[in-house]
């Protein structure tokens, strides 16, 4: 009797140390549905929450705005996003998204006593942030505010401040600062 209490006491502790999240759907513009894992593709609603393992895919002239947490997403028309990792663990905000087509908003809001680590990785490259806003289709990365790590898919990472762009074919190093500018305006700064 002894031992089940230990042994609850042990699970209760690491869930609430390992805690899963799910998205919330704050808001639906145009079709916008959901594919769980396993299960075929349905209507999303607003309020609902998709589990992880979900994929949400937005149609023409049609987006949703997920609230992840402290933070907000706007998938964008003509994007496909999987959930693939949304937990607290130790005092960390653990996002991972897989962009496979499309675009996305995201704003990280700080929350006091959490640290985020939240990766949207596409089939060329990954964005990977702590408390920032930007734009990102797979390719191209504009940073509203903060900054974000721009890796392709050899790894080779850039950071990209705020007011900046960056931008990789998933085999060439991203490019930085000037010479971002540069690429951009087709003009030697």
């Amino acid at each position: 009797a002894i031992g089940v209490l230990i042994a609850a006491a042990l699970l209760s502790t690491a869930a609430a140390a390992f805690a899963q999240e799910s998205a919330l759907v704050r808001e639906i513009t145009g079709k916008v549905e959901v594919q769980a894992e396993g299960q075929p593709w349905r209507p999303v609603k607003t309020g609902e929450r998709l589990p992880l393992g979900a994929t949400i895919s937005t149609s023409f002239r049609s987006e949703a705005v997920l609230g992840l947490g402290s933070s907000t997403m706007v998938v964008k028309q003509l994007t496909r996003m999987r959930l693939e990792e949304f937990a607290r663990k130790e005092g960390v905000q653990e996002t991972r998204l897989h962009l496979r087509v499309g675009k996305v908003r995201a704003e990280i809001q700080a929350e006091e006593g959490l640290r985020h680590d939240f990766q949207i990785r596409s089939p060329v490259s990954t964005a990977a942030v702590r408390v920032t806003g930007f734009d990102f289709d797979g390719v191209n990365l504009r940073v509203r505010s903060g900054a974000v790590a721009l890796a392709n898919a050899h790894n080779r990472t850039v950071r990209v401040a705020a007011g900046a762009r960056s931008a990789t074919d998933g085999f060439s190093a991203p490019p930085s600062g000037a010479e971002a500018m540069e690429k951009a305006l087709a003009v030697p700064v």
